[in-house]
This record gives structure tokens, C-alpha cells and sequence, in this order.
């Protein structure tokens, strides 16, 4: 009897997990509520009753740990039949969502034409692709152009190995993986390929590493490599020797060196007539539509395929030679507002995922930025970014007015203004493209702007108060002494450290008479603000970075973007703060010298600021993507699968076809529109 290990360790992770809930619930909780309470501590716990809410505490962890680590670990398996049957299962799955499986559901037929392969330098084929494996020694390529039939060739062949692989202990386990989901960028390691590999067994087939790594040494497991075609060409031979020592069949476009070529055999007149008869009447019109040119094009299963279900229980007198973009057209025309599902769909296409469907597993935005038309661009960096700035020193110039008076506040907005205009990573402004005002945009800036200048001026509040306890010497040192390093990091130049000594010595003096405890308010905010400043500032650099040369180019440079007045005159409304008192000098001092962090913080290369604009970057472009996906991502992608466009496996969306991706991603999302509309 086959035990597997996996099994029995995930048995014992239930069975841990059970008896800590268990021991929580029935006696530690109790016990420890009881003693909270007022009552007796248990005769059976004694002297540890003080350690009982740490107890329950320590047990609530260990169970959420264990929780986790069933929830992320619990579906792998190292046994031979459980991974057999995974197999079986993910690949009938590919095989049932293909656009191949689909067409017979439409159109109601049995079976598709059956494919015939050649062996490189022979001159006979064969439709018994297994035999052929055999004979060559389980090593080969199918080589086919796209659409050719090739994935499907695969995913049967793994099947029939599953097959044999059960009759026979000794056989390998066959496993299907798609080249797609793997990049290269960047790597130098030979386990990189490895790594991916035993990942992908890992999260399709439920292979535990540990066990995918003795089965690949042991050579107990076939890898059936599909999407090689996918792999940049930058990355193609460093993948190809990657994969030469796992890959026992690969599907590709071409042939590859010490791999011997089996070619994946046209379709013959006679089977797609044969194919068309089998679908009467429903395509009866069609045979007698096919012209000469139409018939050279017509030999591939993927054109048949989207021939049929163009023309299906139609009347056609004429077929257009781009099959792929009447199909295209026929899936989408009569839907209400189709422009936004096309250019949705363009946008999908070009960003190339392997999963459409998970919005929360956005690609860096470099991969998807410069995709964007120019308008949402120019919304981002004329309306929302000064509206942003705007709208944060407004509320924080009003929290300031509030707390620490009118003269703290005008300190603020003048400094804070000429620091935004230094540390600046947008030098021009763009004029619209046509007539675009994004006042709505702007609006919603400036509220987002408002609410983060809020929790900023808290945050700087609180960082203020810190040192209301501490003693007079301490306090003043610590004045002194953050001004000076706050200077340094202004300061320009190789030799800031006279300068920076200079500026130290203001608080240093001023705090004579007004004591370091105001200085030091007042710093908190301003040292709140001038990181908050700064990492924005450099956040919108960094997207500023992205955008590629072509998308620069199609805006026209005007003036510098801050002379714009909505940062100043915003900042002046919110000195209605301080309307009433007028502050103490040394507080404004203190936020002048707290603001000059802002430089440090709006650098590349300084840690954590560094990190914290990434982050910022990364949340400022987000948006952008909801003008090319919209709100409504899931209805979408739910239409675009029942319009044969997208398919679903394993929970992941994906185009159903190559062909049908990068035609969507080339197309023209206008003319497809009018195209839909005809």
C-alpha cells in the first residue's frame, strides 16, 4: 500500500491544529477569564495563573500559523497516484476550455479532424503521435506554425502517458508546463529554469518540491513544454538550454538544435469538407464560398475553427482572408457599448498576463504604463499631481494654523511651496490634447490631497508632542543636533558642514527665549510634511520616468508646471486656521527646520525614502489602468469568455487563442468599433 508523506504530514498538522483549539477553548480561555474576573486561579495551573492571556495569546498564534501553512501547503501531495490523477485532470480541463472544444459545442460535431505528424526526413505520416514518441525516444519537437494543432497534439499525448504511467509503476509521470508564465530578464543562475519548474508542478499539479526535486534527479517525471514561442527573443537560447535537460517534447514554431523535429501536418482539402458535411446544414453555404486563395489559408485546425464559427447558420457569398479579425468581429458586434470592451480587451492583450483576472497582481508599471493613450497621462500629471499638492497644504497649513497660530502656518505655506518647486521631477507643463479639462479629476486630487495632508498634520502633531516630558537640556540638545542633520542633508555641495553648523545655531539661539519645547513642536510637523512632500514629489518622478519617449513627445512643452497657482492659493486658504492667534516664532522656526528634510526625502538613494516612493509610485499609476479596464473588470471578462474571446482554467483567465491576443493587440480599437457597428 502507497503511503504518501505529505499526507501523513498533513494529518498531523489538523491533528495539532485541532488540539490547540481544543486546550484554548476548553481550558485556557476559560481559566484566564475567570482569573481576569476576580475568580480563583485553577488548582491544576498554580503559581502560572499571571501567564495564562500570554498562554492564550502564544496558542492563538501557533494556530493561525498552522491555519496558514494548511491553506498554502495543504494541497500538495508527493504520491505518484494523487499526482497522476491532477494531471489527468488539469490537462482534460486545457483540452475542454481550447477554442478547438469549443467549435464542437457550437456546432454540435463529434470530433475534430484528426491531425497527422511527419518525422523530419521521412516521407510518411502518422496520426499515432504516442508511436512516434516511442520510436524516437521520448525526445522531441513538434514543430507546426500557430494554430496548427500543436498544444492539443500535446495535451493528448500527456494523456495517453497518464494512461501508461498507471499501468506501468516504472513509467514517468508526465506534467504539461506552459513556457508563458516564465522570464529570464535579468537571471544568471543555471537553477532559474529549475526553480520554475518545480514551482509550476508545485501550484498546477499540487507536486510537493521536495518531491518534484527527487522525481526530475530520478528522472521519474516527463516535461511536455508548451508556449516556448512566447519566450522573448532575447531570452530564447538561454531558455532553450535551460530546458534541454527536462523537456522530453516541446512545441514550437521552428526546429531546435540536437532535437529531433516531428512537423505537425496541414489539414487536406478532403478532411474540411469532410468536417463541413459532418456540420449540415449549418455551414452548407460556406463550401461553395471558398475560393482559391481562401483554400490556402483554410489548413490549419484554428482556421477551420474560427472559419465555421464566423459563417455559422449564415447565408456567404463572400469570406474575407483575415480570419482571425472577422471572427473578432462576429464575437463582438451587436453588444451595446462595445468600445470599451475592445480597447479593455487591446489593453489585456498588449500588457500579456497570464492571468487577466487577478487586478491585484498588477505588473510593474513599467509593463503597463507605457501602453496608455496620452490623455489619461496628462490627467495624472497636470490635474490630480498639483491638485494633490494643492489639497495637502491646504489641510496641513490649516492643522498648523490651528495648533501653533497664523505665523506657523505662513511659515509652512512659503516653505513648504519653495522646497515642492526644488525638489520638482516634472519640469514643463503639457498643454490638453484636444479638449481635455479633467476638472472632475483635479477635484478628486484635491479631496485625496486634503485627506493625506490630514493624516500627515496628525502624524506630525503627535511626533511634536513626543518631547513634552523630556527635560530642558535633553530637549534643547536634540534640537540642536536634528537641525544640524537636517542641514546636512540640504545643503548642496561637498562641504555642507559649515553651513549646516550655521543653520543649527538659529534654533540654538532662538530657543533662548522661546524655550526648545516650541522648536521642537513645531519641527514634528514640519519634518511630517517634508517627508510626506518629498516622497511624493519623488514618487511622481519615478512614474514621470516610465512613460516612454513616444508618449513625451505627443505633449507640447509649455511653462513650468509650478507656476501654476493652485499650490500657493490653496495654501493660502488654509491659513484660515490660524485666524485669531498669531503663534510663537520659535514654532514657525521649528517647522522651517523640520520642512528641510523634504530634499532627503525626494532622492532615489536614500533609505527607507527610497522604498516608500516606490510604493507611492506604484499607487499613483493604479488608477490609470481603470480608464482601459473599468470598474465592472469581472462582468467584462465574463463577457469576453462567453463571446469565445477568453477561456478559464484553473480559476485564470486567458486569451483562448495567440492568434486572437495579438490581433487584439494590434488592432485599431476605433476601426473595430465601426467594424462591430456594420
Amino acid at each position: 500500500m502507497e503511503v504518501d508523506p505529505s499526507g501523513v504530514t498533513r494529518a498531523a498538522r489538523l491533528t495539532a491544529l485541532a488540539a490547540l483549539c481544543l486546550v484554548t477553548v476548553v481550558l485556557l480561555l476559560p481559566a484566564a477569564i475567570s482569573v481576569s474576573t476576580g475568580g480563583a486561579v485553577p488548582g491544576f495551573i498554580g503559581e502560572f495563573g499571571r501567564w495564562l492571556w500570554p498562554a492564550v495569546g502564544a496558542m492563538v498564534l501557533v494556530a493561525i500559523g498552522l491555519a496558514l501553512w494548511e491553506r498554502v501547503r495543504g494541497h500538495e501531495t508527493s504520491s505518484r497516484t494523487a499526482a497522476l490523477s491532477r494531471v489527468e485532470s488539469r490537462v482534460k480541463a486545457l483540452l475542454a476550455s481550447s477554442l478547438a472544444a469549443q467549435t464542437q459545442i457550437k456546432l454540435g460535431v463529434l470530433k475534430q479532424p484528426r491531425l497527422a505528424v511527419r518525422v523530419e526526413g521521412e516521407g510518411i505520416s502518422s496520426s499515432d503521435l504516442e508511436a512516434v514518441y516511442d520510436r524516437l525516444g521520448h525526445t522531441m519537437v513538434l514543430v507546426g506554425p500557430v494554430g496548427s494543432g500543436r498544444s492539443t497534439l500535446l495535451r493528448e499525448l500527456c494523456l495517453a502517458l497518464v494512461e501508461r504511467a498507471r499501468n506501468d509503476p516504472e513509467a514517468p509521470i508526465p506534467v504539461v508546463v506552459d513556457l508563458a508564465t516564465w522570464r529570464a530578464y535579468g537571471t544568471r543562475k543555471p537553477t532559474e529554469f529549475t526553480a520554475w519548474l518545480l514551482r509550476e508542478m508545485n501550484r498546477r499539479y499540487g507536486i510537493s518540491r521536495s518531491a518534484g526535486t527527487i522525481w526530475l534527479r530520478r528522472e521519474r517525471v516527463t516535461v511536455l513544454v508548451d508556449g516556448l514561442d512566447e519566450v522573448p527573443r532575447v531570452d530564447r537560447a538561454h531558455c532553450e538550454s535551460e530546458l534541454a535537460p527536462f523537456a522530453s517534447v516541446v512545441c514550437s514554431t521552428g526546429p531546435i538544435e540536437n532535437l529531433p523535429s516531428v512537423f505537425v501536418e496541414p489539414l487536406s482539402r478532403g478532411q474540411v469538407l469532410e468536417y463541413i458535411a459532418s456540420v449540415s446544414p449549418r455551414l452548407d453555404s460556406l463550401e461553395s464560398a471558398l475560393t482559391p486563395e481562401i483554400w490556402d489559408r483554410l489548413d490549419s485546425p484554428l482556421a477551420l475553427n474560427l472559419l465555421a464559427l464566423t459563417h455559422l447558420d449564415k447565408q456567404v457569398d463572400t469570406i474575407g482572408t483575415d480570419f482571425v479579425g472577422s471572427f473578432v468581429v462576429e464575437r463582438l458586434s451587436g453588444q451595446r457599448g462595445a468600445g470599451p470592451t475592445i480597447r479593455a480587451l487591446k489593453f489585456l492583450a498588449r500588457l500579456d498576463r497570464p492571468d487577466l483576472g487577478a487586478p491585484v497582481h498588477m505588473p510593474h508599471r513599467r509593463a503597463w504604463l507605457p501602453l496608455l493613450p496620452t490623455r489619461p497621462l496628462w490627467l495624472l500629471f497636470i490635474r490630480a499631481v498639483p491638485a494633490a499638492y494643492a489639497g495637502g497644504v491646504c489641510a496641513v497649513a490649516f492643522m498648523t494654523g490651528l495648533r501653533h497660530g497664523l505665523w506657523s502656518a505662513l511659515v509652512f505655506v512659503v516653505t513648504a511651496s519653495a522646497l515642492l518647486v526644488m525638489v520638482n521631477k516634472l519640469p514643463h507643463v503639457f498643454h490638453p490634447p484636444g479638449r481635455a479639462h479633467g476638472i472632475i479629476t483635479a477635484a478628486l486630487a484635491f479631496l485625496a490631497g486634503v485627506f493625506a495632508g490630514l493624516l500627515v498634520g496628525l502624524v506630525g502633531l503627535w511626533l511634536g508632542e513626543i518631547g513634552t516630558s523630556w527635560p530642558y537640556f535633553v530637549t534643547y540638545v536634540f534640537v540642536v543636533v536634528a537641525s544640524f542633520f537636517l542641514a546636512l542633508g540640504f545643503i548642496p555641495g561637498d562641504a555642507p558642514v559649515p553651513w549646516a553648523v550655521l543653520i543649527a545655531a538659529a534654533p540654538g539661539v532662538a530657543m533662548i527665549w522661546t524655550g526648545p519645547y516650541a522648536v521642537l513642536s513645531g519641527m514634528g510637523l514640519g519634518f511630517s510634511a517634508g517627508v510626506a512632500g518629498g516622497v511624493f514629489a519623488a514618487a511622481v518622478g519615478r512614474v514621470w520616468r516610465t512613460v516612454r519617449p513616444a508618449q513625451h513627445q505627443r505633449m507640447r512643452l509649455g511653462r513650468p508646471w509650478w507656476v501654476q497657482p493652485a499650490i500657493p492659493v490653496f495654501g493660502a486658504a488654509g491659513l484660515l486656521g490660524g485666524i485669531g492667534t498669531t503663534g510663537s516664532w520659535g514654532t514657525a522656526l521649528g517647522v522651517a527646520l523640520g520642512l528641510l528634510v523634504t530634499p532627503t526625502a525626494a532622492r532615489d538613494y536614500v533609505w527607507p525614502f527610497d522604498a516608500l516612493a516606490e510604493v507611492a509610485a506604484e499607487g499613483v499609476t493604479r488608477p490609470l489602468s481603470l480608464g482601459e479596464l473599468s470598474f465592472r473588470r469581472k462582468a467584462l471578462l465574463h463577457l469576453a469568455q462567453d463571446r469565445l474571446l477568453l477561456t478559464r482554467v484553473d480559476g485564470e483567465y486567458r486569451f483562448t487563442h495567440v492568434a486572437l491576443r495579438d490581433h487584439l493587440a494590434s488592432c485599431d480599437p476605433t476601426a473595430l468599433v465601426r467594424a462591430t457597428r456594420r
